[in-house]
């Protein structure tokens, strides 16, 4: 790869692709008939092209297809980001199949649930997982297969993942995708081409009420992918090496973590699970253009003592999303590439999985600080009231997002949402986002909570969001939550847990003024904690946000 810095475009070119009347694999099978031979894929040390990538995915495509599977069943993929989870991804997609696609690690009771709920009747499971998810053939009438992450790999990673995973790979069948990588393949042109059906579920984390079963239709990723120049700061699709690591069932992580790089001629730089150590390296190997994450993985990245050194340079673009970003990791995060000669920089966007995943970021052409940036080009965002009226700029209200981005509906036991969600304003289709906020002036949005979080004391609101930004900037706390709770006299009250840096020698009751003092100079009087309760650690939810129901 050469030098980022050399492709950043000087000014924004508003280059849109035409990918919205394309299938996923039509996308991706056009990128690797035009470049066959330019890598597609790294994966344990190696690079893999788009002609080999095709291939795979036809073989796979022509194994399901054996197996019995047509448009419309419904193939559930429960892996991290290997090179298999290309294959099945694109391979269900060609022969009109739903992917359902599922949390590697999620448990047991809920994956069954899921499986019955999506009535699929396939599963592909990573091979160290698969004692705990045989019993699904016999109690559900399924195929499960094991997917060793290393089947592509040199005999010396296998033999070591198999001397490491002896345990668990005592219980797992002789077979493997083997037979898939010997399959006649499917021919390119042999596919289904109905991109406004269901292609995709996604199941949402819930961090504030039920999870639901969305649905994306290949349009609606491909629309978004189809901003791909307007999003990344590159007049060329060979130098974007985009960091995947956020899973494919995370919205982010399908879309701008896996499907953009392979739209424009990129490289996916597969990473099953997050290390900043391997991230690091392949930023000073000059394999990584572009990281998308959420924010502990910045945090976890900042605070690596190998994140410096004029190899930063290597960094053009990051963008965090995925859950409330604080200013203070923007600029320390900002600092640290910009005082190593880096160009790169760290920014937000917002998106949800009912809008695919981003529809609004900030960018080398128009960012603010505090704002989650303007709408792509095709959306269409607007702040209303609780009676979908239309605000004027800095009026606060919900958040509501149109154009051809948004999912194709809720399906299953959430179908009855489908009329909450979608609204109608001034004859056109919006999803309400469930989200706090306003618009600026000059089309800059601002997100400030989600509308369930909202704490109200006294009958005036407190944001959550508020309270955890201020104390991020205090040295002694490493992260905060703060919840509301029931109070006879104010309605609700604010409860607070912290978790302080491991090295610090403050003591909790030194702590507990300290805090109370920054939150009423910061936020209000009626934001001071009821209750601060210090923790080891937060929970979280699968994709790492912070769980807010289980600390109610």
């Amino acid at each position: 790869m050469k030098k980022s810095k050399l492709h950043i475009q000087k000014e924004r070119k508003y280059e849109f692709l035409e990918l919205q009347y394309k299938t996923l694999y039509e996308v991706v099978k056009d990128t690797a008939l035009t470049y066959p031979k330019r890598k597609s894929f790294y994966f344990k040390g190696k690079y893999y092209s788009y002609s080999f990538l095709l291939k795979r995915i036809n073989q796979y495509a022509a194994s399901l297809k054996s197996l019995g599977f047509k448009k419309n069943d419904v193939i559930t993929i429960c892996l991290p980001n290997v090179p298999e989870s290309l294959y099945l991804l694109y391979g269900t997609n060609q022969i009109g199949a739903i992917a359902n696609i599922i949390h590697p690690l999620m448990g047991k009771n809920q994956l069954e649930d899921i499986m019955n709920k999506v009535d699929s009747k396939i599963l592909f499971i990573l091979d160290t997982r698969y004692k705990d998810f045989k019993y699904l053939e016999d109690k559900l009438n399924i195929k499960v297969f094991p997917i060793s992450p290393v089947s592509e790999s040199n005999l010396i990673l296998k033999e070591g993942y198999k001397l490491l995973n002896k345990k668990d790979l005592d219980f797992v069948p002789t077979f493997d995708t083997s037979k898939f990588r010997k399959a006649e393949p499917l021919p390119f042109n042999n596919f289904d081409k109905d991109y406004l059906k269901d292609s995709i579920y996604l199941h949402s984390g819930g961090t504030t009420g039920t999870p639901k079963t969305i649905a994306l239709s290949s349009s609606s990723i491909n629309t978004l992918i189809g901003d791909a120049f307007n999003i990344l700061a590159i007049d060329k699709g060979e130098i974007a090496y985009v960091l995947s690591v956020l899973p494919m069932f995370h919205g982010f992580g399908l879309s701008i973590c896996i499907h953009i790089a392979l739209a424009i001629g990129g490289c996916d730089m597969l990473m099953p699970k997050f290390s900043s150590d391997e991230t690091v390296k392949l930023i000073k190997k000059d394999r990584c253009s572009f990281i998308v994450g959420i924010p502990t993985l910045f945090e976890a990245l900042y605070r690596n003592k190998g994140f410096k050194g004029k190899k930063l340079e290597n960094l053009i673009e990051c963008f965090v999303g995925g859950d409330f970003v604080n200013q203070n990791l923007l600029d320390k995060f900002n600092a640290k590439i910009k005082e190593n000669g880096g160009m790169g920089r760290l920014f937000t966007g917002y998106g949800l999985t009912e809008t695919v995943t981003v529809c609004m970021v900030n960018n080398f052409y128009e960012h603010k600080d505090g704002s989650i940036g303007k709408p792509l080009k095709r959306v269409k965002a607007l702040v209303v009231d609780q009676n979908l009226n239309v605000l004027p700029p800095n009026k606060e209200g919900e958040i509501v997002v149109g154009g051809p981005y948004l999912m194709n509906g809720y399906r299953f036991d959430s179908e009855d949402q489908n009329d909450k969600v979608f609204v109608n304003i001034n004859g056109e289709k919006y999803v309400r986002t469930g989200d706090y906020g306003y618009v600026d002036e000059d089309g800059f949005f601002f997100f400030k909570q989600r509308i369930k979080r909202l704490i109200k004391v006294n009958g005036i609101n407190i944001f959550p969001n508020d309270i955890e930004n201020v104390l991020s900037k205090l040295d002694f706390i490493y992260e905060s939550a703060a919840i509301g709770i029931q109070d006879e006299k104010r309605g609700e009250m604010v409860k607070l847990f912290v978790v302080l840096e491991r090295n610090s020698k403050i003591n909790q009751d030194e702590a507990i003024k300290i805090i109370n003092q920054t939150i009423v100079d910061n936020c209000s009087i009626y934001a001071k904690p009821k209750e601060i309760v210090f923790i080891n650690s937060l929970p979280k939810t699968l994709i790492g946000k912070i769980d807010y129901k289980e600390l109610k």
